[in-house]
């Protein structure tokens, strides 16, 4: 039996005034479209390795999304966090640090009340994924969309960073089945970098 991979829900957000009519038949809609790509690198207390309770974040680091797929032709987002994070912990050795990826999502207004937004990883579920905010929500967006920070499990060795990459995807998911979108995949590769031979 292979082993289960990551996956979060983002329940929908109630609004009585979008509700869906079944006579009208299954209604499709747009995916969740990815508007940042985020590593996440910070600290937990001093005299311990970080949890998600614990973990600070110290550096933000962006990976532009202007198109799906990255500069280079292969279609992957490509960041050599592995390196990044060997060189961090080999220097800043008075802290314990750890690494997430962090996924904003925006839904569209008609969406966000119809159906919930599904995210699967390529990484086990033991690693996890959770949404950021007290909510579990997202924020909604002027206009009634939403924004959805999704973020893995934290990793605190260089060696597991490449956990983080694999083929993202992104849907809307209607128990019902009166909703439906297609499914958006998005590839990272946290151990290389864009152009690299």
């Amino acid at each position: 039996m292979l082993p289960a991979m990551a996956r979060v829900v983002v329940p929908r957000l109630p609004d009585s005034t979008a509700a869906i009519d079944p006579a009208n038949g299954k209604q499709t809609v747009d995916p969740p479209t990815v508007v940042a790509i985020r590593l996440a690198f910070g600290v937990g207390k001093a005299d311990s390795a970080p949890t998600p309770q614990s973990f600070k974040v110290t550096y933000h680091l962006s990976i532009p999304v202007f198109s799906l797929g990255g500069l280079d032709p292969d279609g992957v987002y490509e960041f050599d966090a592995a390196a990044l994070f060997e060189t961090i912990t080999s220097r800043a050795q008075r802290r314990r640090w750890g690494l997430r990826l962090e996924l904003e999502l925006e839904q569209s207004p008609h969406a966000v009340s119809v159906a919930d937004v599904v995210v699967t990883a390529p990484f086990e579920d033991d690693l996890g994924l959770s949404v950021l905010g007290q909510s579990g929500r997202g924020k909604p967006l002027p206009g009634g969309g939403r924004s959805i920070v999704v973020a893995s499990g934290l990793v605190t060795s260089a060696a597991d960073v490449g956990k983080l990459s694999g083929e993202y995807t992104m849907a809307l998911h209607d128990e019902g089945g009166a909703v439906e979108s297609a499914s958006r995949p998005l590839r990272i590769n946290a151990t290389r970098f864009e152009f690299e031979a």
